[in-house]
């Protein structure tokens, strides 16, 4: 595949804008690649291969910035027309730069897989999780891979590219017991260059997703009250992704964060460590640069539960008389620069435990291992929450019967004082385009609304 750079339908595009009276042009280009194979009752249900581009094409016109989006770089009036009737109608954007010097920071994420490897791993997950107690049905057993390449290009053809990409395992089992039915997705990030491994890590995965079904099944309602509370790792990566929003510059600025003026103080218990690690292994979104070309770098957020640090783009910067901080990010590609993320990892400052010891040190809790309602029901602006909740109550030092329909409410930042403890099983969610990675963490109490 020849780079953007060296495409000469492009080159040919960006002279064609030249010769319109079109300057300062740039282009950003969102490249992907996905790749998708899921069976069901032994036999292959989908496979799927697609690749696609899109083009964002800025310039200016009469002194005035103007921009499209396009799927395809076509020499032809109506675009330009197109192009020109925007000018000036996106009055809050920057005026597009030359870029000083090429850089490539891909990765070269893609990898070719062999079909018959994967396609005999996800059979061999789905009847290792049939054959677990009560497992009734495999709903979802699938790979998923893709690559996404960012590239930024100037009118001399200078530019700067970046990619990102992973390969997945997504599993979902359904285990009845009469007339009680559960339901648990489960997944897991493996590695393409070590297909040899595809099988045991997909039934792995197939038989802790089965079993956490089983725990499921015939729950209860129980009494309102505050209860020690242990939240398994996609859990509390749920919570840490919705509230990413609250390290945001912008938002600090206009007082729209439960965390503007409180720089520097404490907002969580002593253990409490996050950052943004765009070179995390842990996480999805592995970036170099964001979409605005500056270089990312790792970054401590809460440092000893303290406040250190602030995301910015260019523009939040600017207002607040700072430097980016490499967080320019779209959140698709006809949107906007905005501030985002790439991995944010919560992580211990001391001892991390077993979910089993943190489970013995919470008798007489619960284990929670669903919440619904994040986007109604919790404010990054206030920090407060109420959310609708599943899990188990724990007894005797273990997992015992499941309970539902009960409602958790309080504060992020009480959450983040009131912990206790801090796991050692990471685990990643992804939440507007970025990767939130956390282990389960046991809280010293939550007030639950139940019967």
């Amino acid at each position: 595949m020849t780079d953007a750079w060296e495409d000469p339908k492009i080159i040919g595009f960006v002279e064609w804008l030249k010769k319109q009276g079109f300057s300062r042009i740039r282009i950003f280009i969102n490249s992907r690649k996905t790749l998708r194979l899921a069976v069901q009752h032994q036999v292959l249900k989908h496979y799927e291969y697609g690749s696609t581009d899109m083009y964002n094409v800025e310039a200016m016109w009469a002194g005035k910035y103007c921009c499209i989006y396009t799927s395809s770089l076509e020499e032809d009036a109506g675009l330009a027309h197109k192009l020109k009737e925007t000018a000036g109608v996106f009055q809050s954007r920057e005026i597009p730069v030359s870029i000083n010097e090429s850089r490539d920071f891909r990765g070269q994420r893609w990898r070719e897989i062999n079909k018959e490897v994967v396609l005999e791993s996800l059979k061999m997950a789905e009847h290792e999780a049939l054959a677990c107690e009560k497992a009734f049905f495999v709903e979802i057993c699938e790979y998923q891979q893709y690559e996404e390449t960012i590239t930024i290009l100037d009118e001399h053809m200078n530019f700067l590219t970046d990619d990102d990409g992973d390969c997945t395992f997504t599993i979902r089992v359904v285990a009845k017991d009469r007339d009680s039915v559960a339901a648990v997705t489960k997944l897991s990030i493996v590695d393409a260059s070590e297909q040899a491994d595809f099988q045991k890590r997909a039934c792995e995965l197939a038989r802790r997703t089965a079993k956490h079904a089983r725990f499921g099944l015939h729950a209860r309602r129980l009494p309102s009250g505050n209860y020690p509370i242990v939240l398994e790792n996609g859990v509390m990566a749920e919570f840490t992704g919705h509230y990413l929003p609250m390290f945001y510059g912008e938002n600090i600025r206009h007082h729209t964060s439960a965390l503007a003026g409180k720089e520097r103080q404490q907002v969580g218990c002593t253990l409490l460590r996050f950052e943004e690690d765009p070179f995390s292994v842990s996480g999805t979104c592995r970036r170099r640069i964001d979409d605005e070309g500056m270089t990312v770098s790792k970054k401590t957020l809460l440092r000893n539960g303290v406040f250190e640090n602030i995301l910015y783009n260019k523009k939040s910067a600017g207002e607040a008389g700072a430097e980016s901080t490499g967080n320019g990010f779209k959140t698709n590609i006809t949107g906007d620069i905005g501030t985002g993320a790439t991995n944010v990892v919560l992580s211990s400052e001391g001892e991390v435990f077993s979910r089993k010891e943190m489970i013995e040190a919470s008798e007489g809790g619960i284990y929670i291992t669903r919440i619904e309602g994040m986007f109604a029901g919790a404010d990054p602006e206030s920090g407060n929450f109420s959310l609708l909740a599943s899990g188990n109550r724990i007894a005797d030092g273990r997992v015992s019967n499941a309970v539902h329909q009960f409602t958790i409410s309080g504060n992020i930042c009480e959450l983040w004082r009131d912990i206790e403890m801090i796991g050692d099983d990471p685990i990643y969610r992804m939440t507007e385009g970025a990767c939130a990675v956390s282990p389960s963490v046991k809280i010293k109490s939550l007030m639950v609304s139940g019967e």
